[in-house]
């Protein structure tokens, strides 16, 4: 081989080595998302509605799990399963549920809580055991129709953070994949409404396990919200090991996608029910009852979960599903539900992760 022919190869491979080395410092630089200081250590409440009519104390939430977040999860429902008049083929309640939040967040507030996300959980379907984010509609005609309700609620659930600035944070969406894929442009107008209306209000979506690859409007967020019920072992009760191991591949993914956007992960919901199969595919579950109930295969989840994901910067926090307000905290400990109202031993596992100081000697 001639001299030139030795030179041309050794400028080829210091070329290659100057690239090699330029991608890995933009790889760094793209994946340098900003390090939340204090996690996002949160709850989440459906029956919100129950709070003040006095039938419960919430400050056991949060002395018991050390939460200082507090996700109000709203189910709302189309009218038609109200049997009232419609004005227009799709219709929220919003009046309804507007006035019972206002008149529930005092509560929460008097209850060692100091922030909260607003995070309805919208259902356009006429069928209750239908889920969710498959409901879409086939005109442009039906889809504007949906969109002028879907702002006319979400413009008063804003109007809220004006009254009570402990709302920090409002989700513009729960679990809508349909909505979402098909009419993503909707949603960067939402987006862009809520910036130059509420510029304190920071924004999430709360996509499900299996969504939030297909959200386009990302860049857009604050946080890039996934509701955590990927399915990972399938056993009765996993140990800890083996549900941290199956989440290996999860985090790695979710850890590439936050790096891709600059955005850190909010697990806008995350938790396990204590039943058999709690860390396996838990839509396909026995409903909540009284039978099979496994507080341990619960305590396991909750333990993986925080193993996996509570000590990366990427990971802002979340809000576990869920703290039962309707019943008082002995009947509902006994039945095999999300909730952990009622289960000290997981509590306790909640606390050491957001109060870690308070387990230190």
């Amino acid at each position: 081989m001639s001299k030139a022919s030795y030179l041309l190869i050794a400028l080829f491979v210091l070329i290659s080595c100057k690239k090699d080395e330029d991608s890995s410092i933009l790889q760094e630089e793209i994946c340098s998302v900003e390090s939340t200081e204090n996690k996002i250590n949160g709850g989440s409440i459906l029956q919100f509605r129950y709070l003040y009519n006095g039938t419960n104390d919430m400050t056991y939430m949060g002395k018991k799990t050390g939460a200082k977040w507090i996700s109000i999860s709203p189910l709302i429902r189309v009218k038609f399963d109200y049997n009232l008049e419609l004005v227009r083929p799709y219709e929220f309640p919003i009046e309804n549920h507007v006035e019972t939040i206002r008149a529930s967040i005092p509560v929460i507030l008097n209850s060692n809580i100091d922030y909260i996300l607003l995070k309805p959980l919208t259902d356009f379907s006429n069928n209750i055991n239908d889920f969710w984010g498959d409901f879409y509609v086939e005109t442009e005609e039906e889809w504007l129709e949906i969109e002028v309700t879907y702002f006319e609620l979400y413009k008063e659930m804003a109007k809220i953070s004006l009254d009570f600035p402990q709302v920090k944070m409002l989700s513009i969406g729960n679990e809508l994949r349909e909505f979402a894929k098909r009419r993503p442009e909707f949603f960067k107008s939402l987006i862009v409404y809520f910036r130059e209306n509420y510029p304190n209000l920071k924004l999430t979506y709360a996509a499900n396990w299996d969504e939030y690859e297909g959200i386009t409007f990302w860049d857009e967020l604050d946080y890039i919200g996934v509701n955590s019920y990927f399915p990972l072992v399938n056993k009765k009760t996993p140990e800890v090991e083996e549900i941290v191991e199956a989440f290996e591949p999860i985090k790695n993914n979710l850890k590439t996608f936050s790096c891709s956007y600059n955005k850190p992960i909010l697990f806008t919901e995350y938790g396990y029910r204590s039943i058999d199969f709690a860390a396996w595919k838990a839509w396909e579950l026995e409903p909540i009852g009284r039978n099979n109930v496994n507080h341990q295969a619960q305590n396991n989840g909750y333990e993986g979960f925080y193993q996996s994901f509570w000590d990366e910067d990427w990971v802002a926090g979340g809000f576990f599903w869920e703290w039962e307000v309707s019943f008082t905290e002995l009947v509902s400990g006994h039945n095999n539900g999300w909730q952990v109202s009622g289960k000290p031993e997981v509590q306790e596992i909640i606390k050491k992760y957001y109060l870690p100081e308070s387990f230190e000697n």
